[in-house]
């Protein structure tokens, strides 16, 4: 490519901004699809729209290369739409706030949507440019990524290719050759909401400042599950003899994400009240010393509300809601013994609402081994069936096996090596790719992960290393040219 770094870089982040602006959680990408049909269109570039609703582009091979081997550029469309405590945010309506400085892009308290815009971001720039020496080259824009792999259906004659380079990845200098296959859980349960008892106190209890994570990515690294830490206060302050009516129960941002903050609102005799403090600030110091060098901005704090609600829950439900938190799987299940440190199998409990007669609870599976994928969700369902729930499997997503003999991963290392000086590390991962559908229809696909440096993804703390995007478009401009020799 003729273009400077400097113009490199500012194209893919004007890309980026215009991408932000435009509303795409999971199920919703209609707008960014019409947008980048529309950007198709302008660029001169044939573009379809397939009956899941993913994006398709073509661009002929440039002059020359007609004979070189097809490559699919891939990354997806939607992303996790999380804002910070007091930040007011419809993700169906307002687009992201970009900050930028010099080492990184962020937002204004909201997650980034880097996860993965950038990849698209990327991608549009190397199809507008017109120096770029490739063989015949496709975009896929894929829709409903992260909540549910949409592109498990996708009809296999757009990956018809040699080679795809996913989009989708965190961090640079590191390669993705694997990925685990997920499975998406819920737990539903109605109840009767019964009249209050009189003359009692309504206490807001809330867990917020904690760090969350990506249920992939940061699944090992210890850090707290809002809901099930909550769930377990609850079930010890019944445990406690002091007596309460559980009114109301949330929490969580995405069924994928390790939840940051949850809410509870219980009704209790005054008289109950300074026992219950004193309970309160046991337990938080409790969490303190569990978590307190992890979570260092965990925060367990009380109030009285002005007004008690007039309807509780059942404590028959309630309690049935408490014992299946204290038991279902959370966090790691089983360590993979044949990739040391790498989580093969884990359950994640993302999100939980349980108010105006109904409890739902929704979490996601990842495992690289079916047997534990089976395993999982065997012990999910005999949980519901004891605790009175019906659970409901969702969408699933394949997993994405090594390829021994790939000519993309060594290709790609080692012009990794000639742009910094530094080695690749080549890496399976326990998080979800598309990859996984893709090898599904089409095992013979030659596929790599790549993708600049991400930070707190899926968090309002997610930001962007401005260097590791410069480095990531210019090492696929090195993979597309060494393929069409």
């Amino acid at each position: 490519m003729s273009m400077t770094c400097s113009t490199l870089l500012d194209q893919i982040l004007d890309e980026f901004t215009a991408i932000a602006t435009i509303p795409r959680p999971s199920h919703h990408e209609e707008q960014i699809a019409e947008y980048l049909c529309n950007w198709a269109v302008r660029h001169g570039l044939s573009c379809v729209r397939d009956e899941i609703g993913n994006v398709i582009m073509e661009k002929d091979a440039a002059p020359g290369y007609e004979k070189a081997p097809r490559v699919i550029l891939q990354a997806h469309m939607d992303m996790v739409c999380v804002a910070a405590k007091g930040i007011t945010y419809d993700p169906m309506k307002d687009g992201i706030k970009i900050i930028r400085d010099d080492q990184f892009i962020s937002a204004d308290g909201t997650s980034l949507g880097a996860d993965d815009g950038i990849g698209i971001a990327i991608a549009l720039v190397l199809l507008a440019e017109k120096t770029l020496i490739h063989g015949p080259l496709r975009a896929l824009f894929t829709v409903n990524e992260e909540d549910g792999m949409s592109s498990s259906a996708i009809d296999p004659k757009y990956l018809d290719a040699d080679y795809l380079i996913n989009l989708d990845w965190e961090w640079l200098g590191s390669l993705c050759n694997s990925s685990a296959g997920g499975d998406f859980a819920a737990f539903t349960r109605t109840y009767q909401s019964h009249a209050a008892e009189p003359d009692c106190a309504a206490l807001k209890i809330e867990l917020t400042g904690l760090l969350g994570g990506h249920s992939g990515v940061d699944i090992h690294r210890g850090r707290a599950n809002a809901l099930i830490c909550t769930g377990r206060l609850l079930q010890e302050l019944a445990l406690a003899q002091i007596d309460y009516q559980l009114a109301s129960f949330h929490g969580g941002q995405a069924r994928n994400a390790i939840p940051t903050s949850a809410e509870a609102t219980i009704l209790i005799h005054p008289h109950l009240l300074a026992q219950t403090y004193k309970f309160l600030e046991h337990y938080s110091a409790e969490l303190r010393t569990a978590y307190g060098e992890i979570e260092r901005h965990m925060a367990l704090r009380w109030e009285l509300a002005d007004a008690a609600p007039s309807y509780v829950m059942p404590k028959a439900d309630s309690d049935a809601l408490l014992r299946l938190l204290q038991t279902l799987p959370n966090g790691i299940h089983t360590l993979s013994p044949y990739v040391e440190g790498l989580t093969e199998s884990s359950q994640n409990l993302g999100l939980l609402t349980a108010d105006d007669g109904k409890i739902t609870l929704s979490a996601m599976l990842r495992s690289c081994a079916a047997y534990y994928a089976k395993e999982l969700l065997s012990i999910d369902r005999t949980l519901a069936d004891g605790f009175g729930f019906e659970f409901v499997p969702g969408e699933h997503s394949p997993a994405w096996a090594v390829n021994p003999k790939s000519r993309l991963t060594p290709l790609t290392c080692r012009i990794y090596q000639t742009l910094t000086g530094s080695d690749m590390v080549v890496e399976p991962i326990h998080g979800a790719l598309e990859c996984g559908a893709f090898f599904e229809k089409n095992p013979h696909l030659d596929m790599i992960a790549i993708g600049p440096s991400l930070f707190d993804v899926h968090t309002p703390k997610e930001r962007c290393d401005l260097h590791s995007v410069q480095v990531t478009a210019e090492l696929i401009t090195g993979i597309l040219k060494e393929l069409c020799q």
